[in-house]
């Protein structure tokens, strides 16, 4: 069986690369120094990858996302796995749970987060459960009737990646 890569999918890993190499690597020994990325540098990294189209590119074509497939996102995974990982967070982006996003939510949460505008994070390590999701110990609970109902959320967290952006 001989395997090749489409030509876009070699402009993709060549793009990644570049960007890789121009606009994470040099921010690489700061960011691991002080175990740190300024606002204003994540704000300039993601704005950078939205202009060139790697970021969101997990997301559907047709909400304004990259619309690749799986094999493609690995291959510029594995690009963005060549910088720290800190700073590859900030272009692998939006998470894929937003994709479940529904009616008003697409346009509160999906849209503005493709855009760059909004940001999600994501809170699942627990004190006594760690990442184990099965272990969680947070709940959720309804609040009132209807559309607009609200959820308490009673628990805790230990980590929450991305809350800092």
């Amino acid at each position: 069986m001989h395997f090749q890569l489409s030509s876009e999918q070699t402009m993709i890993v060549d793009t990644v690369r570049t960007f890789v190499e121009k606009e994470l690597y040099p921010f690489e020994d700061e960011v691991e120094r002080t175990d740190a990325i300024p606002p204003e540098l994540a704000k300039s990294i993601q704005a950078k990858a939205i202009e060139v189209g790697l970021y969101a590119a997990n997301m559907p074509a047709d909400l304004g996302g990259g619309g690749l497939d799986n094999f493609t996102l690995a291959l510029m995974e594995r690009e963005l796995g060549r910088a720290s990982y800190g700073l590859q967070m900030l272009i692998a982006r939006p998470s894929n749970i937003l994709r479940a996003c529904e009616g008003a939510q697409i346009d509160e949460y999906l849209m503005p987060t493709i855009r760059g505008e909004r940001h999600d994070c994501l809170a699942m390590t627990e004190p006594n459960a760690g990442s184990d999701v099965r272990g969680m110990q947070t709940r959720a609970t309804r609040d009132g009737a209807g559309e607009n109902a609200d959820y308490l959320i009673n628990g805790t967290k230990h980590f929450i990646s991305h809350a800092d952006m």
